[in-house]
């Protein structure tokens, strides 16, 4: 029967104005919406083909509660339904949806109907449906556990196929060995991953209909650097670990997405690390997590999991502290365990609450079922339900070693929240597991010259402080026989205490001198990471100075190297090239590095991408007008995706004003994509010399950038706020945001600028230090 309604539009609730007794109901609605250019819901993705002319894509993206935009649904995630989904679409479009292509019929009208084969129970955010001029490959059949095959394609505009080889690779070896991993077979009949050339997020994990920007499922091998394709790898297989955890067994309520995007980011990096051992993805992976450290380090901070009382406020839970923080916690855990141990339980998980919604405990018991030894509940809630990290203080008295723990913190604090640590000793080479889960822990040594090392392996989620004594045992061969993350952590934590004021910056530049003759990339990043953030301390002829101390120190490792790569060299040493490079002849300002720079880039072909890469950002920081055309045209004529993002962000990094302004008003002109743009004009706040010009640009334009860009990356766009340490700069920081909020993203932009303040204050300290520890001419 026909019934009258009305919506309320406070509460989205669609209310029938028709009594019903009391018993089972069915509901038809017909409805109509909106296309819309938000990059949310039901919305349109456009794309230029060889002949310029324009082509829409309609296209979908529901997480968190964004489905309802597409049509009416109870938008909640313990809600799960089976979806039986048929489009009406012109024939020469390709149509695809979660299920596979079921039955296809033509109407009077022309219009073909195609109706795809039922879903699985899931959750209103993971239906999916794309209807566009798009090419398919042919499927590659992967292995299906217990019999059978799954059909998997990559779909792409027109004139992409011949990019979609690495997509495939990666995803056909991420669904067998998550099959194995897991225990279960794949949960659905198909898996397409469509490449999508407007999308606001990085990808979504669709069941069976994954969607990605073109950049992180499209890539040419031989032209691309190490950290692209590494990229798209993860999130290749970031999505793909979300068949399982994510859309096989759902959170119950948003408060729960940390767990997982926390869970599929440990996942991506133990298949990552299955999929290519040579590039150490576990080791690679401290570099996230400091990103993670640097936000858990402010006291306005988060705790992991939090009460979440409307969906909109899950928004803030996409943020480092989710993937990278509750990844390393994982990771943590399992390290603890042992893999086998915690394999089991995961795998006990997936198969007691299949197609079916848990809460964050579920996992912690499902583990500690069989694990009944370890306090797995007690020690994950320690870290789930506190904000931070531990600083463990590692000290002598006497014959013993004494541990202190306390929440770390830029700056002094008395906080006396305790953790429950799962911490690895190593004492004259000989590893041992404690659960340290008090403020002080002594243990008897061995020797009164006995060589320490806490946080062995350099799994734990902690920063660690050694007295004199026990740092000074860390050099020369002892230094040498720590592991790549052990020597990461070393220098990691000491830039850190730089930050903190526990240590002085040039202090810091003496300790990283003795890493000079170090030879793996995780250690040069962060020596990096310290160099350019002393670097921001100086200005004027202290800069000069410490740009020669630069050089002094990267210099030799870059020679060692030389220009040409050795045909035998492994990708992440090639990659270490680059990075030398950069920090050469960018930081060091080295000219005889920077002119053959200008030859590279003039002439790429046929030269190693890492170094085609380096040479690009060198140029840029270098540049004139004449490399800035250059470089525009070669971002319009890009034939990847990588080439075309390459080039258009190197356009942030130009010296000059007035090229500074002509990209932030590029970013502005619709030229750029709207998902591009904000991160566009965040390099352009990020300049070392027009941040605050760029800061200023962005805070005029800042209704239009509202109105036009995804609300989700408004708070990335302003991120680099956080560099600008100038005291008026940060004074109008500040006072602008105080009256222009973040709704989205309050919490994150909190962070931002209590970074902010950090920053400032360091620059404060050290500056002075700096310009007196720098002899000038």
């Amino acid at each position: 029967m026909a019934s009258s309604f009305h919506l309320d539009e406070a509460t989205e609730r669609l209310v029938i104005e028709t009594g019903l007794a009391a018993g089972r109901a069915e509901v038809g609605i017909t409805f109509t919406g909106t296309l819309n250019d938000k990059l949310r819901g039901w919305y349109r993705s456009t794309f230029r083909d060889a002949a310029g002319d324009e082509h829409v894509i309609a296209t979908t993206q529901m997480q968190t509660t964004d489905c309802r935009r597409a049509f009416p649904c109870w938008d909640e995630p313990d809600l799960k339904a089976v979806f039986d989904i048929t489009l009406v679409v012109d024939p020469r479009l390709l149509a695809v949806s979660n299920g596979a292509e079921e039955a296809r019929s033509t109407r009077a009208d022309g219009k073909q109907v195609v109706r795809f084969a039922e879903t699985m129970p899931m959750s209103t955010y993971l239906v999916a449906f794309v209807v566009g001029p798009l090419e398919a490959t042919d499927p590659v059949d992967v292995p299906l556990l217990g019999g059978g095959s799954i059909p998997l394609r990559i779909i792409h505009v027109p004139g992409k196929g011949h990019l979609t080889a690495f997509g495939l690779d990666v995803g056909a070896a991420a669904l067998e060995w998550y099959q194995r991993y897991y225990g279960i077979p794949y949960p659905t009949g198909k898996c397409d991953m469509l490449a999508l050339p407007d999308f606001a997020a990085g990808a979504m994990e669709n069941l069976g209909c994954i969607t990605y920007r073109e950049n992180l499922l499209l890539c040419d091998t031989s032209t691309s650097t190490q950290a692209e394709q590494q990229v798209l790898a993860d999130v290749v297989t970031h999505e793909l670990a979300h068949m399982w955890f994510g859309d096989l067994v759902t959170m119950r309520w948003w408060n729960g997405i940390w767990l997982n995007e926390a869970f599929a980011t440990f996942m991506e990096i133990a298949c990552c690390d299955a999929y290519r051992p040579d590039w150490k993805r576990w080791t690679t992976f401290s570099l996230e997590r400091s990103v993670a450290f640097e936000t858990d380090s402010l006291a306005s901070t988060r705790t992991v999991e939090f009460p979440v009382e409307a969906p909109a406020e899950c928004d803030g839970m996409f943020d480092v502290l989710t993937y990278q923080k509750g990844g390393a916690l994982l990771r943590m855990l399992e390290q603890y365990l042992g893999e086998a141990e915690f394999r089991r339980g995961v795998g006990h998980y997936l198969r007691a609450h299949a197609y079916a919604n848990t809460d964050t405990s579920d996992l912690w018991d499902a583990i500690e079922a069989v694990n009944p030894s370890a306090p797995v509940r007690r020690l994950m809630d320690s870290w789930i339900w506190q904000p931070g990290y531990p600083l463990i203080t590692a000290r002598l008295d006497g014959g013993q070693l004494v541990l202190d723990q306390q929440r770390f913190a830029y700056g002094d604090s008395d906080d006396p929240t305790l953790f429950v640590v799962p911490l690895h000793l190593q004492i004259d080479g000989t590893e041992r597991k404690v659960l340290f889960d008090a403020a002080e822990m002594r243990i008897d040594l061995p020797s009164s010259e006995s060589v320490v090392v806490v946080n062995a392996g350099g799994h734990g989620f902690m920063r660690v402080s050694y007295d004199d004594t026990l740092r000074s045992r860390l050099v020369g061969d002892a230094l040498i026989s720590l592991t790549i993350v052990d020597r990461y952590n070393l220098v990691d934590d000491a830039w850190n205490a730089v930050v903190a004021g526990r240590l002085c910056a040039e202090d810091f530049l003496t300790f990283i001198e003795g890493f000079a003759g170090e030879g793996e990339l995780a250690v040069w990043q962060a020596i990096g990471i310290g160099l350019r953030g002393v670097g921001r301390l100086v200005d004027g002829e202290a800069f000069v100075v410490f740009q020669r101390r630069v050089r002094a120190l990267v210099a030799p490792a870059f020679a060692r190297l030389g220009w040409v790569p050795d045909p035998s060299e492994d990708e992440l040493t090639s990659k270490r090239r680059g990075l030398l490079l950069g920090l050469l002849a960018v930081l060091g300002d080295d000219t005889a590095a920077q002119a053959r720079c200008r030859e590279i880039e003039g002439s790429p072909d046929g030269v190693d991408p890492e170094l085609v890469s380096a040479a690009t950002g060198v140029v840029a920081a270098i540049g004139d007008e004449a490399d800035y055309e250059q470089f525009l045209g070669r971002f319009r004529a890009a034939a990847t995706p990588q080439e075309q993002l390459r080039y258009l962000f190197s356009l942030a990094e130009f010296p000059t004003a007035a090229l500074i302004e002509r990209t932030c008003e590029l970013a502005m002109s619709g030229e750029v994509k709207t998902q591009n743009a904000p991160f566009l004009l965040g390099r352009c706040i990020a300049n070392r010399y027009h941040g605050p010009a760029a800061w200023e640009f962005v805070r005029r334009q800042w209704d239009l950038t509202n109105k036009r860009f995804p609300n989700n990356t408004i708070v990335r766009m302003i991120d680099p706020v956080k560099l600008l340490t100038r005291p008026d700069v940060v004074a109008d920081v500040q006072s602008f945001f105080s009256e222009h909020p973040i709704p989205q993203a309050a919490k994150t932009l909190d962070q931002v600028l209590e970074r902010q303040r950090v920053n400032a204050a360091l620059r404060a300290r050290e500056e002075p230090r700096l310009g007196a520890a720098f002899p000038t001419p």
